[in-house]
Protein backbone atom coordinates (compact mmCIF):
# COMPACT_ATOMS: atom_id res chain seq x y z
CA UNK A 1 0.00 0.00 0.00
CA UNK A 2 1.55 3.10 -0.86
CA UNK A 3 2.07 5.32 2.36
CA UNK A 4 -0.26 8.26 1.45
CA UNK A 5 -2.81 6.29 1.69
CA UNK A 6 -1.86 5.02 5.46
CA UNK A 7 -5.24 5.36 7.36
CA UNK A 8 -5.03 8.34 9.82
CA UNK A 9 -4.69 6.99 13.12
CA UNK A 10 -4.20 10.43 14.53
CA UNK A 11 -8.11 11.22 13.54
CA UNK A 12 -9.47 8.83 16.53
CA UNK A 13 -7.22 10.13 18.85
CA UNK A 14 -8.37 13.48 18.33
CA UNK A 15 -11.64 12.42 18.56
CA UNK A 16 -11.24 10.72 21.97
CA UNK A 17 -9.48 13.78 23.43
CA UNK A 18 -12.19 15.79 22.44
CA UNK A 19 -14.61 13.75 23.46
CA UNK A 20 -13.07 13.34 26.99
CA UNK A 21 -12.99 17.44 27.26
CA UNK A 22 -16.24 17.58 26.05
CA UNK A 23 -17.22 14.76 29.24
CA UNK A 24 -15.59 16.79 31.45
CA UNK A 25 -16.82 20.28 30.95
CA UNK A 26 -19.97 18.89 31.39
CA UNK A 27 -19.39 17.72 34.33
CA UNK A 28 -17.75 20.77 35.83
CA UNK A 29 -21.12 22.76 34.75
CA UNK A 30 -23.38 20.39 36.60
CA UNK A 31 -20.97 20.53 39.56
CA UNK A 32 -20.87 24.21 39.41
CA UNK A 33 -24.78 24.44 39.40
CA UNK A 34 -25.42 22.22 42.21
CA UNK A 35 -22.97 24.36 44.12
CA UNK A 36 -24.17 28.01 42.88
CA UNK A 37 -27.39 26.29 44.42
CA UNK A 38 -26.56 25.15 47.48
CA UNK A 39 -25.01 28.72 48.07
CA UNK A 40 -28.51 30.21 47.04
CA UNK A 41 -30.15 28.38 49.34
CA UNK A 42 -28.30 28.53 52.23
CA UNK A 43 -28.30 32.32 51.62
CA UNK A 44 -32.70 31.94 51.37
CA UNK A 45 -32.51 29.74 54.27
CA UNK A 46 -30.18 32.57 56.11
CA UNK A 47 -32.39 36.14 54.95
CA UNK A 48 -35.42 34.33 56.15
CA UNK A 49 -34.67 33.61 59.85
CA UNK A 50 -32.82 36.58 59.99
CA UNK A 51 -36.66 37.89 58.96
CA UNK A 52 -38.21 35.67 61.03
CA UNK A 53 -39.98 33.63 58.47
CA UNK A 54 -38.63 30.60 60.32
CA UNK A 55 -41.71 31.50 62.85
CA UNK A 56 -44.45 31.41 60.04
CA UNK A 57 -46.39 28.98 59.16
CA UNK A 58 -45.79 26.20 62.45
CA UNK A 59 -49.64 25.95 62.83
CA UNK A 60 -49.52 22.53 64.12
CA UNK A 61 -46.90 23.27 66.93
CA UNK A 62 -48.42 26.60 67.53
CA UNK A 63 -52.02 25.10 68.21
CA UNK A 64 -51.06 22.01 70.85
CA UNK A 65 -49.12 25.68 72.81
CA UNK A 66 -52.15 27.92 73.03
CA UNK A 67 -55.22 28.11 75.20
CA UNK A 68 -57.76 25.19 74.00
CA UNK A 69 -61.14 26.69 72.38
CA UNK A 70 -63.62 26.58 75.19
CA UNK A 71 -60.92 27.35 78.09
CA UNK A 72 -60.31 31.19 79.57
CA UNK A 73 -58.50 33.29 77.93
CA UNK A 74 -55.19 33.80 80.44
CA UNK A 75 -54.50 37.25 81.29
CA UNK A 76 -51.59 39.27 80.29
CA UNK A 77 -50.21 42.95 81.11
CA UNK A 78 -48.29 45.01 78.27
CA UNK A 79 -48.01 48.54 77.01
CA UNK A 80 -49.33 50.09 73.78
CA UNK A 81 -46.78 50.43 71.06
CA UNK A 82 -47.18 54.05 70.67
CA UNK A 83 -47.86 55.78 74.40
CA UNK A 84 -46.36 53.34 76.50
CA UNK A 85 -49.42 53.14 78.29
CA UNK A 86 -50.38 49.83 80.30
CA UNK A 87 -52.90 47.36 79.06
CA UNK A 88 -54.50 44.19 80.38
CA UNK A 89 -56.05 41.62 78.26
CA UNK A 90 -58.68 41.68 81.72
CA UNK A 91 -59.43 45.15 81.04
CA UNK A 92 -61.61 44.35 78.49
CA UNK A 93 -63.41 41.61 80.40
CA UNK A 94 -67.28 42.22 79.42
CA UNK A 95 -66.37 42.84 75.80
CA UNK A 96 -65.63 40.34 72.92
CA UNK A 97 -62.08 40.41 72.20
CA UNK A 98 -60.03 40.14 68.87
CA UNK A 99 -56.34 39.28 69.83
CA UNK A 100 -53.84 39.57 67.59
CA UNK A 101 -49.79 38.57 67.44
CA UNK A 102 -48.07 39.64 65.34
CA UNK A 103 -44.71 41.81 63.82
CA UNK A 104 -44.11 44.31 61.30
CA UNK A 105 -40.85 41.83 59.79
CA UNK A 106 -43.32 39.20 59.23
CA UNK A 107 -44.71 39.59 55.54
CA UNK A 108 -48.23 37.65 55.69
CA UNK A 109 -48.90 40.47 59.18
CA UNK A 110 -47.90 43.40 57.22
CA UNK A 111 -50.29 42.18 53.63
CA UNK A 112 -53.22 41.00 56.42
CA UNK A 113 -52.80 44.93 57.67
CA UNK A 114 -55.43 46.37 55.53
CA UNK A 115 -57.72 43.68 55.55
CA UNK A 116 -57.35 43.94 59.55
CA UNK A 117 -58.51 47.18 59.82
CA UNK A 118 -60.88 46.84 57.83
CA UNK A 119 -62.75 43.90 59.56
CA UNK A 120 -62.12 46.42 62.80
CA UNK A 121 -64.54 49.24 61.21
CA UNK A 122 -66.89 46.74 60.44
CA UNK A 123 -66.89 45.38 63.65
CA UNK A 124 -65.89 47.75 66.62
CA UNK A 125 -69.24 49.34 66.24
CA UNK A 126 -70.66 46.03 67.01
CA UNK A 127 -68.66 45.80 70.36
CA UNK A 128 -65.44 43.98 69.36
CA UNK A 129 -61.94 45.27 70.37
CA UNK A 130 -59.14 44.44 68.40
CA UNK A 131 -55.42 43.63 70.61
CA UNK A 132 -53.07 43.46 68.23
CA UNK A 133 -49.53 42.40 69.91
CA UNK A 134 -46.39 42.86 68.33
CA UNK A 135 -43.65 40.71 69.09
CA UNK A 136 -40.22 40.51 68.71
CA UNK A 137 -39.23 43.90 67.59
CA UNK A 138 -38.98 47.33 69.08
CA UNK A 139 -42.15 48.95 70.11
CA UNK A 140 -40.86 51.84 67.90
CA UNK A 141 -41.05 49.63 64.76
CA UNK A 142 -44.40 48.64 65.70
CA UNK A 143 -45.61 51.56 66.19
CA UNK A 144 -44.49 53.24 63.27
CA UNK A 145 -46.09 50.54 60.78
CA UNK A 146 -49.46 51.35 62.37
CA UNK A 147 -48.99 54.70 62.04
CA UNK A 148 -48.38 54.34 58.66
CA UNK A 149 -51.15 52.08 57.74
CA UNK A 150 -53.72 54.82 59.92
CA UNK A 151 -55.33 51.63 61.94
CA UNK A 152 -57.28 52.66 64.89
CA UNK A 153 -57.21 50.03 66.95
CA UNK A 154 -55.24 49.30 69.41
CA UNK A 155 -51.76 48.06 69.27
CA UNK A 156 -49.59 46.53 71.89
CA UNK A 157 -46.07 45.78 72.14
CA UNK A 158 -44.00 42.80 74.38
CA UNK A 159 -40.35 42.98 72.50
CA UNK A 160 -39.00 40.34 74.12
CA UNK A 161 -42.09 38.32 75.33
CA UNK A 162 -41.60 38.88 78.71
CA UNK A 163 -45.48 39.75 79.30
CA UNK A 164 -47.25 37.51 77.08
CA UNK A 165 -44.71 34.67 76.27
CA UNK A 166 -45.89 32.18 79.05
CA UNK A 167 -49.53 32.40 78.74
CA UNK A 168 -49.52 32.99 74.70
CA UNK A 169 -46.10 31.26 73.79
CA UNK A 170 -46.39 32.21 69.71
CA UNK A 171 -44.96 30.24 67.46
CA UNK A 172 -46.64 31.08 64.29
CA UNK A 173 -46.91 34.35 62.26
CA UNK A 174 -49.68 36.04 62.69
CA UNK A 175 -51.95 34.09 65.00
CA UNK A 176 -55.84 35.21 65.78
CA UNK A 177 -57.41 34.59 68.76
CA UNK A 178 -61.27 35.05 69.13
CA UNK A 179 -62.16 35.59 73.12
CA UNK A 180 -66.09 36.51 73.79
CA UNK A 181 -67.51 38.98 76.61
CA UNK A 182 -66.82 36.12 79.08
CA UNK A 183 -63.17 35.80 78.75
CA UNK A 184 -63.72 32.61 77.01
CA UNK A 185 -61.42 31.38 74.24
CA UNK A 186 -64.14 30.63 71.06
CA UNK A 187 -62.14 30.80 68.03
CA UNK A 188 -57.97 30.09 66.82
CA UNK A 189 -56.48 31.04 63.50
CA UNK A 190 -53.11 30.21 62.62
CA UNK A 191 -52.92 32.05 59.49
CA UNK A 192 -53.64 35.34 57.46
CA UNK A 193 -56.70 36.07 57.22
CA UNK A 194 -58.87 38.33 55.28
CA UNK A 195 -61.90 40.82 55.73
CA UNK A 196 -64.50 38.78 55.24
CA UNK A 197 -63.59 35.50 57.20
CA UNK A 198 -62.97 37.37 60.31
CA UNK A 199 -65.73 39.11 60.22
CA UNK A 200 -68.32 36.13 59.32
CA UNK A 201 -66.08 34.35 62.29
CA UNK A 202 -66.36 37.27 64.68
CA UNK A 203 -69.80 37.89 64.20
CA UNK A 204 -70.35 34.51 65.80
CA UNK A 205 -69.27 35.14 69.24
CA UNK A 206 -70.85 38.42 68.93
CA UNK A 207 -74.33 37.00 69.20
CA UNK A 208 -75.79 37.17 72.00
CA UNK A 209 -75.77 33.59 73.75
CA UNK A 210 -73.89 31.83 71.30
CA UNK A 211 -71.68 28.75 73.10
CA UNK A 212 -70.69 27.15 70.44
CA UNK A 213 -66.65 26.33 69.53
CA UNK A 214 -65.58 26.73 66.41
CA UNK A 215 -62.75 24.59 64.97
CA UNK A 216 -58.99 26.56 64.65
CA UNK A 217 -57.62 27.09 61.17
CA UNK A 218 -54.19 26.00 60.71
Amino acid sequence: MRPDLQPDAAVPEEEAEFARIEAQSRHFMVVSGIAIAAVLAASAWFVGAREGFSQIGQGGLNLKLLPRIGEPAPDFATLTAAGGHPVRLSDYRGKPVWLNFWGSWCPPCRAEMPELQAAYAELHPQGLELLAVSLNEPAGNAAEFAARNHVTFTVLSDPNRANTGAAYPIANFPTHILIDKDGIVRDIVLAAIDEEEIVERAQKILRAGDETAMSPVV
